[in-house]
């Protein structure tokens, strides 16, 4: 019962349950979706075999590289000016999805969009034009259960790419493996991920802004620039901005699904293509430079699969790509990355010693990760989450 516990606690509502095992879902007080299990052996099995949270086949979806294994790293972003202003970043994943489509590589791309009725809210759909992915295009810092109608998306002979969080891809990874209906899913792409705020979270930054829920029309988190600014536009066309900075740092990111907090995998490990932000170093060499620029991704390009389409692309004319010189620089400028995963461990053992539980990681991977972390860092992580859990806050 030890896995259906932890399944029921971190449950990031990836909708798999939902969508395979017709497990019922429902809100909990953060607005995040569970699912409602009954503990039957099919139920176990399953989630045994796919479930992301339970941290049993980390094994086999990460290595003990600190930024996971790739063929190519690379400095990357759209040829098309628009495609690249209006994206995140770069808008390596939006132009990826639509060369898949028009190449014909695949009949359409499984990705989350903003719902109509609710911008604060997600849906998951099935893109088959360049205008769909266009409409996808950008992040979405709000709750997303991306797979609850997979089976109902996903016809027999057709292909498709899959466009998710790392926890996402990781689970769609091993149903895959789990269940051979799914072999036409031909491409899984990743982002970088930094955790997934609640309900009220979208909330607070709709208030902070100043608009009203109820006449909100329209919430991006960021794009149109780089990093671009949080947006909102309400029912008479009035516009409230906040810098991103703020939006993600002061609001969002404090208020995240309690397996963020515990998550072995921000850099979609498990796709065969991540992006991340390729923030460019400050002058002094010590921190990210956040002033606006045309955007750029950092790019791992995992495997073979990721490797055959990263350069039918670039051959194409649709990226524009380069080495990665530097990969030491991501300690800087994806420092939030490095820090979770190498004091992990330490973390880890925090939430235990306050009888708390966890994922069960491999631990010669907790161990490797650990190696790059100093003592300092570690006792810090240590004592802050202990007082977190005392306090409840965490």
């Amino acid at each position: 019962m030890k896995v259906l516990d932890v399944c029921r606690e971190y449950c990031i509502g990836c909708g798999l349950c939902k969508s395979e095992l017709r497990t019922e879902m429902q809100r909990d007080e953060k607005g995040y979706w569970k699912p409602n299990f009954v503990a039957t052996k099919e139920e176990q099995e399953f989630l045994k075999e796919v479930c992301p949270v339970t941290g049993l086949n980390s094994g086999k979806l990460q290595t003990k590289e600190l930024w996971g294994n790739s063929v190519s790293t690379l400095a990357a972003y759209a040829t098309d000016a628009h495609i690249r202003k209006k994206a995140s970043s770069g808008g390596v994943l939006t132009a990826l999805a639509i060369y898949l489509l028009e190449s014909q590589k695949v009949d359409g791309i499984i990705q989350v969009s903003v719902c109509r009725e609710n911008p604060i809210e997600t849906v998951c759909r099935v893109s088959t034009t360049r205008e769909d992915v266009m409409t996808c295009c950008g992040s979405r810092y709000s709750i997303s259960s991306p797979w609850m109608s997979l089976s109902e998306m996903v016809q027999q002979g057709k292909k498709y790419a899959a466009i998710g969080k790392p926890c996402d891809i990781a689970a769609l990874r091993r149903l895959k493996e789990y269940d051979k209906k799914y072999e036409g899913i031909s491409y899984l792409l990743s982002f970088f991920c930094a955790g997934l705020p609640s309900m009220q979270a979208n909330e607070r930054l709709l208030q902070q802004l100043g608009c009203k829920k109820e006449q909100c029309k329209i919430l991006s988190y960021r794009g149109n620039g780089w990093p671009g600014s949080a947006t909102a536009i309400d029912s008479e066309g009035n516009s409230y901005e906040m810098e991103y900075s703020k939006a993600w740092g002061g609001i969002l990111g404090r208020d995240i699904h309690p397996y963020c907090r515990l998550c072995i995998d921000g850099i979609g490990e498990a796709a065969d293509i991540s992006c991340g932000d390729g923030w460019y170093v400050s002058a002094d060499g010590k921190q990210p430079d956040f002033s606006e620029k045309d955007g750029r991704n950092i790019v791992f390009v995992r495997n073979e699969v990721g490797e055959e389409l990263m350069n039918e692309a670039v051959h194409a004319g649709v990226l524009e790509a380069l080495e990665w010189d530097d990969v030491s620089q991501l300690d800087i400028i994806q420092k939030y990355q490095k820090t979770r995963r190498t004091t992990l461990q330490t973390k880890l053992v925090g939430y235990r010693v306050c009888g708390r539980r966890t994922p069960q990681y491999e631990k010669a991977l907790l161990k490797e990760y650990a190696k790059e972390a100093s003592v300092k860092e570690k006792f810090k992580m240590f004592l802050g989450t202990i007082k977190r859990i005392i306090k409840k806050i965490i």
